[in-house]
């Protein structure tokens, strides 16, 4: 019988990361124009993903929904501040997801991949 790619796959990106991956979990891999490498992770049955990044050492991070901004994680006081070193406002557009800055194609492939796992959070 021939070997899955699939399951070879999410075994050699559970090595990378030093995540366990199991061969029935949701798994999404990409590669940013920086050459970081990021994972997301949805087992069956857990209410978030977990997102892995190479420039984070691969520390995991809940996804619990999906990407918010820095206007909508920061306090008023950090707003505050935040105005104060970026008057134009650019950081508050900045895209996030469990304290982590995305870069916006980064945001966009980890929304698709929430969305996409949604089906495995309500599985037991």
């Amino acid at each position: 019988m021939a070997s899955d790619p699939g399951i070879e796959l999410k075994a050699l990106l559970a090595q990378m990361s030093g995540f366990p991956i199991g061969d029935k979990d949701y798994v999404s891999y990409f590669i940013n124009d920086s050459g970081e490498r990021v994972i997301f992770v949805q087992k069956r049955g857990e209410k978030s993903g977990t997102l892995l990044h190479s420039d984070m050492d691969w520390e995991p991070k809940p996804v619990n929904g999906p990407t918010t901004t820095m206007a909508d994680m920061a306090t008023p006081e950090q707003k505050e501040a935040l105005a104060k070193v970026n008057p134009g406002g650019g950081l508050f557009s900045t895209p996030m997801c469990g304290g982590v800055i995305l870069d916006r194609a980064e945001a966009k492939w980890l929304d698709a991949c929430y969305s996409a796992s949604e089906p495995l959070r309500s599985v037991n």
